[in-house]
């Protein structure tokens, strides 16, 4: 391909995307996920789906250990056309492996997908986020990207699929979530293999004049995040989520300890069930979260503080924050337009909106909040009661880290003017 030529092609693939991007803008994003039924898989297609991942790893691995041996190797030149790599067996001896199975569009994104981690690993660094960090060689691969609609993948009716590299058509479970909706358009989706089975997510698109607006009451609510009870909400209501490890994981726990050779076929069974296991558990997790978070859309405005997370498992609470659903809770949220997020500096729990004081003998064990001019409340209710209270009256909503004396100065001011009008 001459120069003009290829100008000319980068310049309708510059026009597609930014036409894609515009529309977009008024679309909404929705991601389905649909479960293949592997009982239904033919001997051949089972063997695709398994060595799509196999040599998805091993060019992955390839790619790293070409990067490693020369500091001029950049991952964004490797070249993902070659038929063979290079790995290590069992014995760690490199071997030259064909690649027979991964269609040339997975090779690309698997190649894609580590330039993004390299660029994601340096933006945390730069954020203080992170110190350092490098890719590291992996023992399984667990998803993989199908990034054209049509090429990569298709949706041939309500029951079957079709995958690049896999002969056939594929009986699927959960495609009538969505493909009977008008006016939805498909991107692109990503294969998953987790202990229960092979999946797949499909990223869609539909105007957002088309999406069915849910009623809201009206009301603003505030949710405050704890240990002792994992969500305490400005209206008094109190949920309290823990999903502990069932008894199952314990027990094959103890068996896979017992095992005395590490990496046999009954130590390999004996992990994979424990996976199965783990996996249920994040289900249950998930579950629990999409309903809650389903019953908290009923409000016009959520209003939740930024809390640190992963910082309480340093405080001694790691486990009650490992069984709960928190952290799935708070990302949804922060998804959600309709959310405030406050910052983690404001002094919710310490805070009086009554008479403007800061409690600042309360203690972490103190269960009940106390004030001189005469409130009594539960802690962590207060607590959310005071989110609804900052945004309401605008105080440090858009701001962070404001000091001490800004924020008793915008508290007194909004105080003083509500006694005024009163």
């Amino acid at each position: 391909m001459d120069t003009t030529a290829r100008e000319e092609k980068n310049r309708q693939i510059a026009e597609s995307m930014k036409s894609t991007f515009l529309k977009r803008k008024g679309q909404a994003c929705r991601v389905y996920t649909v479960k293949i039924q592997e009982n239904k898989l033919s001997k051949r297609q089972a063997e695709e789906l398994k060595m799509m991942f196999v040599e998805a790893k091993w060019l992955k691995n390839a790619i790293l250990q070409w990067s490693r041996e020369n500091p001029e190797n950049k991952i964004s030149q490797y070249d993902t056309k070659k038929k063979t790599v290079i790995h290590k067996d069992k014995d760690m001896n490199d071997v030259e492996v064909e690649l027979k199975y991964l269609p040339a569009q997975v090779k690309q994104c698997v190649q894609s997908e580590m330039i993004a981690n390299i660029k994601t690993m340096i933006k945390l660094e730069k954020k203080g986020l992170q110190k350092g960090g490098k890719l590291k060689f992996v023992k399984r691969v667990k998803s993989l990207n199908l990034k054209q609609y049509d090429t990569s993948h298709k949706i041939l009716s309500s029951k079957r699929i079709k995958i690049a590299g896999v002969k056939g058509t594929i009986l699927v479970n959960g495609l009538d979530q969505f493909v009977d909706i008008p006016g939805i358009e498909y991107a692109n989706a990503k294969l998953l293999n987790t202990p229960s089975g092979y999946y797949v997510q499909f990223t869609t698109y539909i105007d957002k004049d088309k999406t069915e607006h849910k009623e809201t009451n009206g009301e603003t609510i505030g949710i405050d995040f704890g240990c002792q009870t994992s969500l305490s909400l400005s209206t008094g209501e109190k949920i309290n989520v823990q999903i502990q490890e069932s008894e199952r994981i314990k027990r094959l726990s103890k068996k896979m300890n017992r095992r005395q050779k590490k990496g046999s076929k009954n130590w390999y069974r004996t992990v994979r069930l424990i996976q199965k296991e783990y996996q249920k558990q994040t289900n249950r997790k998930n579950d629990m979260a999409n309903k809650i978070v389903a019953s908290l859309n009923e409000y016009d405005v959520v209003v939740i503080q930024d809390e640190l997370l992963h910082a309480w498992h340093k405080g001694g609470h790691g486990k009650k924050v490992q069984h709960s659903v928190l952290g799935t809770v708070k990302a949804k949220l922060k998804q959600n337009p309709k959310t405030v997020v406050l910052d983690k500096s404001m002094p919710t729990t310490k805070l009086c909106s009554n008479c403007g004081r800061f409690n600042d003998d309360i203690k972490l064990w103190d269960r009940t909040f106390r004030c001189q001019c005469g409130v009594e409340e539960d802690r962590d209710v207060h607590a959310a009661e005071n989110m609804v209270w900052f945004y309401e009256n605008n105080v440090g909503v858009g701001r962070t880290n404001l000091k001490r004396v800004e924020m008793e100065a915008l508290v007194a001011s909004v105080i003083k003017n509500r006694s005024n009008q009163l």
